[in-house]
C-alpha cells in the first residue's frame, strides 16, 4: 500500500500553510480522505492534482474594491478557482496595475476613493477591449452604475453577492465566452 501523508506532511510537500491544507481538505478542494478522523493524502494524488491545476492555465484577475472584506472574499473565491489575483484598494492603484500587466478579468467596484470606477472602466476599454469587466456594486440603480453600463459590454453583480455568482462568471470566462 502507498504511504499516506498527514496534513503537516502534505502542507510541507505542497509548500502551503497547514491550516490552508486542512481547510482545502474539508471543502474537498484537494484529494484527501479521512482515516480515524484525520485527513490523509497520497503523494500520487497530490501530484496529479497539481498537474491538473497547472494544465488548466487560468489567467489573472484584478479585484478593485476599497472594502478589505470584499477584497478578501472575492480573492478566496477566485484563487479557489485557480486564478492569479491582484488587489487594488483605490483607483490609482488599479490604474498602476493595469499599466503594468494584462488581466483577463477585472472585478470593479464603482464607488472608490480618488479615481472612480467609471474612469477605471474607460481606461480598461482604451487599453484592451478584450478584458472582461464585472462591476460589483451595491448601487445598481445609481447614475454611476448606469454610466458604467453604457460603456459596456460588461457584467454587473450586486452586493451582497453569492459565491456561485462569482464562480459562474469565472467559469464563463474560462470557457472563452465573452459578454
Amino acid at each position: 500500500m502507498d504511504e499516506l501523508m498527514n496534513i503537516r506532511e502534505a502542507a510541507t510537500y505542497l509548500r502551503l500553510n497547514t491550516m490552508t491544507v486542512y481547510k482545502m481538505a474539508q471543502k474537498r478542494q484537494i484529494p484527501a480522505f479521512k482515516v480515524g478522523g484525520d485527513w490523509r493524502f497520497k503523494k500520487e494524488w497530490l501530484e496529479d492534482w497539481l498537474a491538473q491545476k497547472a494544465a488548466i492555465g487560468r489567467g489573472s484577475v484584478l479585484i478593485v474594491d476599497d472594502d478589505p472584506m470584499i477584497q478578501e472574499i472575492l480573492k478566496e473565491i477566485v484563487v479557489d478557482q485557480g486564478y492569479t489575483v491582484f488587489l487594488a484598494g483605490d483607483g490609482e492603484s488599479a490604474l498602476e496595475l493595469l499599466e503594468k500587466r494584462h488581466f483577463d478579468l477585472v472585478f470593479l467596484d464603482l464607488i472608490l476613493p480618488g479615481v472612480g470606477g467609471v474612469d477605471i472602466l474607460e481606461a480598461i476599454k482604451r487599453k484592451d477591449k478584450g478584458i472582461v469587466v464585472v462591476v460589483v456594486t451595491g448601487y445598481a440603480d445609481d447614475p454611476v452604475a448606469l454610466k458604467a453600463m453604457a460603456l459596456g459590454p460588461l457584467l454587473l453583480i450586486r452586493k451582497p453577492f453569492k459565491e456561485k455568482d462569482i464562480v459562474e462568471v469565472l467559469s464563463m470566462v474560462l470557457k472563452g465566452k465573452t459578454v
